[in-house]
């Protein structure tokens, strides 16, 4: 144990088609008053969005139980196209198709992973036009502006009683930080099912309004937040260190 913070060191290896041929390395770091603990606003993100690349701007709406939206907006044609998302905390990119990860902590909470092949495909966003208005009031409810359309997207998993914190790729294959409110681990997708790779936590760890943001030098980071514990994940390559104050 260092004097300075606890220290938890967990090797994962991953088992792939009967081999080893991946190994992830976790640290997990309990703050004391000696270690330094970052807020968001200490890191550097090299973006507003929640992802971008050199064709699309995407962006993320979100209303809660009442819905969500992922919108990718073209560079160069300025249109913006939207499907209903319930709520982005990551967009990654892979073998040229996009993967939105969603997730939220409504009653048994849910996640549910998205591939979308061709942006172009999905709805073209409007804004919805107001239930009705009163002098120069507008009146909307809760989630009338958030997509309702699944057009171009294809659900790969939908999974009650998980939560997903991150998501990230490494070496081709896309992996996701989930808790199931008992303990939090590392998961990939087969046959539509989240497959536990190993542990990441004892500890159920989740947030509110879990996000995953991307630093100027190319770290993961996702924040998580509840009663119970407080921190931040950080990830680069396969290593995945968990920060937490309690």
């Amino acid at each position: 144990m260092n004097k300075f913070f606890t220290l938890i060191t967990l090797t994962l290896s991953l088992n792939c088609i009967g081999q080893n041929n991946k190994i992830f390395v976790i640290k997990e770091y309990i703050k004391n008053d000696s270690l330094i603990y970052r807020n968001k606003n200490d890191f550097k993100f090299n973006q507003e969005n929640i992802y971008e690349d050199q064709i699309y701007i995407v962006s993320k709406t979100c209303s809660g139980q009442w819905g969500g939206t992922v919108k990718f907006k073209n560079k160069k044609t300025n249109i913006e196209y939207s499907a209903s998302a319930t709520c982005p905390v990551a967009v990654n990119k892979l073998n040229g198709k996009y993967y939105v990860t969603n997730s939220l902590a409504h009653l048994d909470g849910f996640s549910e992973i998205l591939e979308i092949e061709n942006p172009a495909l999905l709805t073209v966003f409007k804004p919805t036009k107001p239930r009705k208005k009163k002098g120069k009031i507008i009146i909307m409810n809760i989630g009338d502006d958030e997509s309702k359309s699944k057009k171009g997207t294809k659900q790969l998993i939908y999974s009650v009683g998980v939560l997903t914190l991150a998501s990230f790729p490494f070496k081709g294959q896309l992996y996701h930080i989930v808790t199931d409110y008992r303990n939090t681990f590392l998961a990939k997708i087969d046959n539509n099912k989240f497959v536990k790779i190993d542990t990441v936590s004892n500890e159920s760890i989740w947030s509110n309004d879990p996000e995953v943001f991307i630093t100027t030098d190319k770290h993961l980071v996702a924040f998580f937040e509840n009663e119970d514990v407080k921190g931040y994940f950080d990830i680069i390559d396969n290593q995945i260190n968990i920060i937490r104050q309690k």
